[in-house]
């Protein structure tokens, strides 16, 4: 090595935790709790022992990799400029589409991190072994969330009265009541039980939002499975 090449500075242990975290996001994301060491460490591009080292066992890193992705999910700014980002001018029933596109997808990754916290949630014996200091941060961290997750639906709200405004006063409802409409649209298709029906593309429930379930007369125009049919 010449004296002028210099190594790069080692990564300091909360750089290297958070980098692993990173690499580890999508596994997770695919696998669940369900993942194995071996799995995380290919992803991590790291030895299973350096994960072990930085983070104590699997369970942790895996607590660590989905409240990454429980807050990311919920990334106020990201969620603003998602909906920023749908051209109001295209029709209503496109910008609706994309919207709840939009709504889905975020809805669903929460709903992903929240299953992995959930399997790895201390039961009743655990808790009453964690140290105050564990209570602290458990409690912490669950309220940050909570005030993030407000702001993004704060985030949200201002996003879609921005997509609506463009046809506001062609509108039968209220902004508030449409907006409403939409989350309660978005919310629907994850609040799953058992036995119903799969939920209809994102395009047939915005024509439905914008146009109504019932056709304009006889031998009107009726969507089916995402493509109209005028038989």
């Amino acid at each position: 090595m010449s004296p002028t090449t210099r190594r790069a500075a080692p990564m300091s242990p909360e750089a290297r935790r958070a980098a692993i975290v990173d690499a580890c996001l999508d596994v997770v994301a695919a696998r669940g709790a369900d993942v194995s060491s071996k799995e995380l460490a290919e992803a991590a591009g790291v030895a299973e022992g350096t994960l072990f080292r930085a983070f104590g066992d699997k369970w942790s890193l895996l607590g660590a990799v989905a409240l990454e992705g429980m807050f990311r999910a919920a990334d106020p700014a990201g969620t603003r400029d998602e909906l920023a980002a749908v051209d109001r001018s295209l029709p209503l029933a496109d910008r609706l589409t994309l919207t709840i596109e939009l709504g889905r997808a975020r809805m669903s990754a929460a709903l992903r991190w929240m299953e992995v916290l959930r399997r790895l949630a201390p039961d009743g014996e655990q808790l009453k072994q964690m140290s105050p200091e564990r209570h602290r941060q458990m409690h912490q961290t669950r309220e940050t969330l909570v005030a993030q997750r407000e702001m993004q639906r704060a985030m949200t709200i201002e996003g879609l009265v921005g997509i609506l405004e463009p046809d506001a006063d062609d509108l039968r409802f209220s902004l508030d009541v449409v907006v409403s409409l939409l989350e309660a649209a978005i919310a629907g298709t994850h609040a799953r039980v058992d036995h119903l029906s799969e939920p209809p593309p994102a395009s047939v429930v915005a024509d439905a939002l914008v146009h109504g379930i019932v056709a304009p007369g006889a031998g009107g125009t009726r969507v089916t499975s995402g493509a109209r049919d005028t038989s």
